[in-house]
This record gives structure tokens, C-alpha cells and sequence, in this order.
């Protein structure tokens, strides 16, 4: 058995005995209230306050496999003092090296157990080890420190609110002690289950912004990152590097990059991207709006420049593909000319398409290739 086993059974058993508790002490941030409109609810703390002997038990024996496990921990990535140290503490020593490497104040640990009733998002989304690597930093070890050395005069600070967050940091440090990872499609990334086997517990996903450009991990409010492959992703940049080349190619022999102003058009479109960076210059639908635009030059009548456009390739291409496009009726002089830069962008991104044909796609949605873990 893996030693990490040992820690998460026992884990589990408090777990089941949190379940059991909870069939006799309601959980639950709120009351109803009947009233004349029916019956309402209020917001009620007195029950995460509700405190016995049993529960400040199950506070202590909780911390003391914090204290362990950390420790554990500590070792692993590298703490410098020794087993048996009296000096080596868990919270100022291996709490804080824990946080260093990954920045465990900021994770994230929901209550999804269904016979829970939390409704304050403060009593259901926690981060259990904010402040953990100081002395006494969080209510949970506030509590078990008073339990551990005053059980008498102390008793109400092993509550049920106490226990709970101690409960959620040492779910969180199991995770990451159990350290696994796993393989699967980045369409699936967000549908796996990360309780990990917990019925009260769950973390938050990875977050997956766009890996197939640079295949950059991103840290989050979960343990977890992902990332694809490195096979896989140089397949994938391959793929993206010839549809590159081919655009390229294509744009590099296009006679209007000669002509000054198209160049002054490009220019433009280029300082409209520097003064607002969420306006992207694409070239080749600046390519097809300036050609568009030669094709019905606003010089004309605006009759004449309607009927160029209705007749053009351009625009019943648009037509047959965008149901938001204006009609030929609804067409007058004050917007038709935004009308022949929409229906010139759509061109644009037909000629695009003939070279991006993005093959790469498949490969980075659907398969098998993205690889969560704790970094």
C-alpha cells in the first residue's frame, strides 16, 4: 500500500463520520421562518457554531493528520530540516513551504454534498489554507490549538464550522500528496469529476485557455493544470506552421500590396489595432475589403453601387451563409457602406479558409492528448 493510500483511507473515515453527524445535526447557514407570504428563509450561523466533545474529537484528530501530512509533504518537495526535528512545525515550516511551491492560499475547495445546506458562498467555497503557513493563521487551527490545550474552557471553539474548514485543508493536501494526473480531450476537460472520490469535497477544473497556441499552463484556483503532450502539440504546431506558409505564400503575390493605397488602407487598419488592441488587423480582409471597395467605389450613385452588390459573387456568397445580414430592402445610402465592408470581411474569411483549413482542430478538441496534473 502506498503511503498516500493510508493518508487518504483515513481521510475517508472522517469523511463517513462527517456524513454520519450530519443525519443528526442539520448543516445548514439558514432557518425558515414561517410568515404571512409563507415560509422564508433567514440567515442562521448558530448552527455551524453548534459544538460537542464529539466534534472537537473529530477537529483534533483532523489537525493531527494535517500535521502529518504536511510534513510529509514538506519532505517531499524538498524542506530542510530534519525528521523528528522539535523545531520543524507544520504550519510556519511545512505549510509555508507547501505555499511557496503552489500557492495553496489561493486554492479552492467547494462543499458539493448535497445533505449540506450552505448557502453563503463564504460557508461553501473556501480556501482552507489561506494564512495556514503562519501561526495560527485560520479559525480552524485557532480552534484546534484552544481544543488541544484547554478542552474545559475552550469546548464551544470545536464547532461544526471549525472542523469543516479543517476537513476542506486536509481534503486539499491529500490532493496534492496523492499528486495524480491523468490523460484526456480538451473538450473534456471541464466534464471530469475533481472530487477525487470525496462525497462532501470537490476542487475547481484547470484552466484551459487555448492550449494549441504556445501550450501554456495556466495556474488557477485548482490544484490542477494541463497542457498537451509535447508530441502531440509539435504535431499540432506543424499542422498550424503549413497553413501559415500557405496564407503566406498567397499574400506575398498579391499585386495590391504595390499599390500605395492599399498600403495607406493597411497602415490604418494597423494604428486602429495599436490605439485599441481588441480590434485585430487581418490582412486578407483588408485585402478583400479593399478590393470590394475598388469594385464599388463610393464615387458612384447609390442605386448603381447597390445593384454592383447585390449582383456580386461577394454578396450572395454573405447571404447564403449569415442569417443577420441586411436584406436588399433594407439596404439605403446610410449603410451601405458598412453593409460592403461586412460582406468584403465575410469574403475575407472565405479566402482565409481556403488556406486555413484548420486540420489541426480535431486533433486538439477530440483526442486523447491533454495531460492534467498538480505542476
Amino acid at each position: 500500500m502506498e503511503k498516500s493510500d493510508i493518508f487518504w483511507q483515513t481521510y475517508l473515515n472522517l469523511e463517513k463520520e462527517t456524513i454520519e453527524l450530519s443525519k443528526y445535526i442539520f448543516f445548514t447557514d439558514v432557518k425558515l421562518i414561517s410568515g404571512s407570504s409563507g415560509i422564508v428563509t433567514q440567515p442562521c450561523n448558530s448552527q455551524l457554531e453548534t459544538f460537542s466533545p464529539h466534534i472537537a474529537d473529530l477537529l483534533v484528530r483532523c489537525c493531527v493528520q494535517i500535521e502529518a501530512i504536511s510534513k510529509e509533504l514538506y519532505f517531499d518537495i524538498g524542506g530542510t530540516k530534519k525528521r523528528g526535528d522539535k523545531n520543524l512545525f507544520f504550519d510556519e515550516d511545512c505549510l509555508k513551504l507547501i505555499d511557496k511551491k503552489w500557492q495553496t492560499h489561493k486554492k479552492v475547495v467547494m462543499i458539493v454534498a448535497p445533505f449540506f445546506n450552505f448557502t453563503k458562498k463564504e460557508n461553501c467555497i473556501l480556501r482552507p489554507l489561506k494564512e495556514a503557513h503562519k501561526r495560527q493563521g485560520t479559525y480552524w487551527e485557532k480552534a484546534y490549538q484552544a481544543v488541544k490545550h484547554d478542552r474545559y474552557s475552550s469546548l464551544h471553539k470545536g464547532n461544526i464550522k471549525a472542523f469543516i474548514h479543517a476537513l476542506a485543508a486536509l481534503y486539499l493536501l491529500n490532493i496534492y500528496y496523492r499528486n495524480e494526473s491523468w490523460i484526456t480531450k480538451y473538450n473534456d476537460i471541464s466534464k471530469i469529476d475533481y472530487s477525487m472520490g470525496s462525497a462532501i469535497f470537490t476542487v475547481k477544473s484547470p484552466v484551459a485557455k487555448q492550449l494549441w497556441y504556445g501550450n501554456n499552463i495556466t495556474i488557477s484556483e485548482s490544484p490542477y493544470v494541463v497542457c498537451y503532450k509535447e508530441d502531440d502539440y509539435q504535431r499540432i504546431m506543424k499542422i498550424q506552421e503549413d497553413e501559415r506558409r500557405a496564407l503566406n505564400d498567397y499574400w506575398v503575390n498579391q499585386p495590391e500590396l504595390n499599390e500605395l493605397e492599399f498600403q495607406n488602407q493597411l497602415q490604418e487598419a494597423i494604428e486602429r489595432e495599436k490605439n485599441n488592441p481588441k480590434e485585430r488587423v487581418m490582412y486578407i480582409w483588408e485585402l478583400a475589403k479593399y478590393r470590394l471597395n475598388k469594385k464599388i467605389p463610393e464615387n458612384l450613385p447609390f442605386e448603381e453601387r447597390k445593384k454592383i452588390l447585390l449582383r456580386s459573387e461577394e454578396w450572395n456568397g454573405w447571404i447564403n451563409q449569415n442569417n443577420d445580414h441586411l436584406s436588399a430592402e433594407e439596404i439605403t445610402e446610410d449603410n451601405i457602406q458598412k453593409e460592403i465592408d461586412a460582406v468584403a470581411i465575410r469574403w475575407g474569411m472565405e479566402l482565409t479558409k481556403r488556406f486555413e483549413k484548420l486540420d489541426w482542430i480535431p486533433i486538439a478538441m477530440d483526442s486523447e492528448i491533454c495531460r492534467i496534473y498538480i505542476p
